[in-house]
């Protein structure tokens, strides 16, 4: 499933990169940036094998280096301008003997939102890999279970504020979720599943001068304001039950979308779960109770051009077997084509335990 994500991301990457390249409308630029992150984290502890391990508060520092599309076709596709870079940053999982230590290189791509402010939103979505340096050893490291390889393939998700010093340095704030696995490769593969909080400086080579927004065009308002969707879903759990660590889980979701003004749209609708981790739980202990989940969902939905950013709030109506809470959390990623179908993915979350990571495919009416 991980190699699932990597590809939507990429898909997505690449397509924000291709439509950025276009012929001119009004005096573009490509300025480049250079900087430095510093990020603090706390691992999750998703699966019950992995509670033996002391809590851990992964540490990490990194180097960046990035394009600002300053484009009109950047503007056109997502109302934005995105950067696209790379970063390399260096990793303590704050347990040597167990976690061991990485090094994590990632290419991303961060769309900027409100650049004629001082103060401006970003939110940063990145693929790459990771080198780990304490792979699980029946013998020498039997608490690892978390990784059983050196290489793995590495995710994020952040959401940000950046705030101009002035036409050149910039101060950075930013909250991300990080997420490395080697994909099934090699077991065990729980993952490493960890939150952090970013701070960071960029410098760009030259003066950056943003289009005026009333030269390119003001934002506005969409044709449809009202947005149905249907969608299925499917992805693998990382709960661990019995001796298995790796459990089918299916669905279907429904919602209704409306546009409340800017780039934003309130949601809601309803989703159909079908998790085989659970049905193992369920035959563990002899119970007789559905396996099958339904919840009611509202949230909040940026739309951002062909792309849609989600937030939602899931609360279970049919939950026969209760084993975790009863309201949960979802964010997700889609892109839309021109026909009407969205693909994308999602993370599904009980406060700070991740569920499972889901691809989707669904139509818009």
């Amino acid at each position: 499933m991980t190699r699932s994500i990597i590809c939507a991301t990429a898909l997505i990457f690449l397509t924000l990169f291709t439509h950025a390249q276009t012929e001119d409308k009004f005096v573009e630029s490509r300025p480049t940036f250079i900087g430095i992150t510093l990020d603090y984290g706390s691992l999750l502890k998703h699966a019950p094998s992995l509670r033996e391990i002391p809590d851990a508060y992964p540490s990490g520092i990194g180097i960046d280096w990035s394009k600002l599309l300053l484009t009109q076709r950047a503007w056109d596709f997502c109302s934005c301008f995105p950067k696209v870079g790379v970063n390399l940053s260096y990793w303590s999982f704050d347990n040597p003997d167990v976690l061991g230590n990485g090094v994590i290189a990632m290419g991303y791509v961060e769309p900027y939102f409100r650049t004629q402010k001082r103060t401006n939103l970003f939110f940063r979505m990145g693929i790459g890999g990771a080198y780990l340096t304490q792979p699980f050893d029946a013998i020498t490291n039997p608490l690892n279970e978390s990784y059983s390889t050196d290489l793995s393939f590495a995710l994020l998700v952040g959401l940000g504020i950046n705030y101009r010093l002035n036409e050149k340095l910039n101060l950075r704030f930013s909250a991300n979720y990080n997420h490395t696995s080697n994909g099934g490769v090699s077991t065990p593969n729980k993952g490493l599943n960890f939150p952090s909080l970013s701070v960071g400086v960029n410098s760009s080579f030259e003066d950056v001068v943003f289009p005026n927004l009333k030269k390119i065009g003001k934002r506005q308002p969409p044709d449809d304001k009202d947005r149905i969707y249907v969608a299925h879903f499917s992805g693998w759990s990382n709960a661990a039950v019995g001796d298995k660590d790796k459990f089918y889980v299916f669905g279907f979701t429904g919602k209704y979308s409306r546009w409340i003004g800017g780039r934003s749209a309130l949601t809601g609708g309803t989703e159909l779960i079908f998790d085989f981790s659970r049905r193992e739980q369920i035959k563990l202990d002899n119970a007789d109770a559905s396996f099958v989940q339904a919840a009611a969902l509202v949230g909040h939905e940026f739309w951002l051009g062909r792309v849609t950013f989600s937030q939602e709030l899931g609360i279970y109506y049919f939950n026969d077997y209760r084993i975790n809470d009863d309201v949960y959390q979802r964010y997700g990623l889609n892109y839309h084509f021109k026909n009407n179908l969205f693909f994308g993915f999602n993370l599904k979350a009980h406060r700070h335990i991740a569920d499972f990571f889901d691809l989707r495919i669904g139509y818009k009416f």
